[in-house]
């Protein structure tokens, strides 16, 4: 099978905010293979700790609540009458690495700076599924504006449709530097999956 991809260019959210005045781009890449794996093992967290600059005020890294943007996500999918969306931490590892790849790079990109793909990627997380969708942002710094363009559903942002897909059952997320990797995936009996911790609200 083949890989199509599509791009769509800057758009902003709904609601928007100053912060948001940058340019947003994403690309959407669509992959159905069949993905066939050796196991890898785990990443470690991405930064989310302040740090000291050079006048010794301690400046805030962003990471993001993964937890927290499904938890939006599954509020949308809720109204719809689907199944709550899973995290996937193998694929959230997969995406983080290919996120500070491409924040590295300087650019997105569906191929990783070593020549490889989501295919790849996944196949080294041990991931297995027939729908896998894969989508690429630059310019986010905020889990509330990400949880807002994922969750509206205006008929251009086929992220939304994707995430409302009953075909769509688990996400993985990774970021570096303004740079996200989003992958979802499918059913299979063989994907690691967990739900998303909402809290108590």
């Amino acid at each position: 099978m083949t890989t199509t991809s599509n791009r769509h260019g800057a758009r902003r959210v709904g609601v928007t905010a100053p912060a948001l005045a940058a340019a947003l781009s994403a690309v959407l890449f669509v992959a159905v293979p069949l993905v066939h794996a050796a196991p890898s093992g785990p990443l470690p967290p991405g930064p989310t700790a302040a740090h000291k600059g050079m006048s010794g005020a301690a400046r805030h890294v962003y990471y993001p609540n993964v937890d927290r943007i499904v938890c939006e996500v599954n509020k949308e999918r809720t109204k719809r009458r689907l199944t709550s969306l899973l995290i996937s931490n193998p694929v959230s590892d997969a995406a983080r690495r290919h996120a500070r790849d491409m924040a590295r790079m300087g650019r997105l990109t569906q191929v990783g700076s070593d020549g490889r793909d989501l295919r790849a990627r996944l196949s080294d997380a041990n991931v297995y599924s027939s729908h896998i969708l894969e989508y690429l942002f630059q310019g986010y710094d905020h889990d509330g504006y990400f949880a807002d363009m994922a969750t509206d559903p205006d008929p251009d942002n086929s992220f939304y449709k994707a995430l409302m897909s009953p075909d769509t059952v688990a996400i993985g997320m990774g970021y570096e530097n303004r740079y996200w990797d989003v992958v979802l995936v499918g059913k299979h009996r063989r994907l690691v999956t967990r739900p998303p911790s909402c809290g108590s609200a």
